[in-house]
């Protein structure tokens, strides 16, 4: 979705849900693997039930952990509960510290402990400090992430860096 007006997303939500309908389970493939997480996680919010659970089936799983992350939080339960743990261990790898601090505690504790298991000390270490924070606090809130720049570098040419490449 390149546009993102409201006549075009309900337009393309319209043509998503036909696609479904249609049994055209390829075009609606189609579909999602040219939306972002967070469009996805929007088409599922906006979707019926039967619609959602044969949308949420076609997602890739390497893109489920970011979706589950924007869904909202009634939709997120039902989309965990619908899920088996190794799906939602697949689905949490690669996700950032912050978002599966978001995530972590609604998962069941089976999928927690083996999340965790899979960590690497510090990114656990990361994971712990940001669930110790009130969800909806500055600190539950704060993305983890954290940069060394040596001590020749000027702040002016670190920043330059960062915002050429965009992510760390």
């Amino acid at each position: 979705m390149s546009e993102n007006t409201a006549e075009t997303i309900v337009t393309e939500h319209q043509a998503f849900s036909e696609a479904l309908h249609s049994h055209a389970f390829g075009r609606a493939l189609q579909m999602l693997n040219e939306m972002n997480s967070a469009e996805v996680a929007h088409l599922l919010e906006s979707l019926p039930a039967d619609d959602r659970d044969l949308a949420w089936d076609l997602v890739r799983t390497k893109l489920e952990g970011d979706v589950l992350v924007h869904v909202n939080d009634n939709l997120r339960a039902q989309l965990i509960r619908k899920m088996e743990p190794h799906e939602l261990v697949a689905a949490t790898s690669g996700l950032e510290t912050d978002d599966l601090a978001d995530l972590l505690p609604d998962m069941p504790d089976e999928v927690f402990n083996q999340v965790l298991r899979s960590m690497d000390e510090q990114n656990r270490q990361r994971l712990e400090s940001a669930l110790s924070y009130p969800e909806d606090s500055a600190g539950g809130l704060m993305n983890m992430d954290t940069i060394t720049v040596r001590a020749d570098i000027t702040v002016d040419v670190a920043l330059r860096y960062l915002r050429r490449h965009r992510e760390l």
